[in-house]
């Protein structure tokens, strides 16, 4: 009865990871247009919104909601 339960739950964890690699995937036929974002960093509408390069090649993102206090941290 144990190899019975357990071969059953391993092929759900199989059939779920096949289910989630390959579920969404596409077509081989939709190839044909690539979804990459590109732009062109010459253009003037983009370089006048950008401003002068200030030379720093990384940036971090900080954005998150807080849950609690502060003050507390030290």
């Amino acid at each position: 009865m144990r190899r019975k339960i357990s071969l059953l739950i391993i092929a759900v964890f199989v059939a779920g990871l096949a289910t989630i690699n390959h579920g969404c995937s596409r077509s081989p036929d939709s190839d044909a247009e690539e979804d990459s974002i590109n732009f062109d960093l010459n253009d003037p509408k983009l370089k006048e919104r950008l401003g002068e390069d200030d030379g720093y090649a990384f940036a971090v993102m900080y954005g998150a909601d807080v849950h609690g206090s502060l003050e507390t941290c030290g």
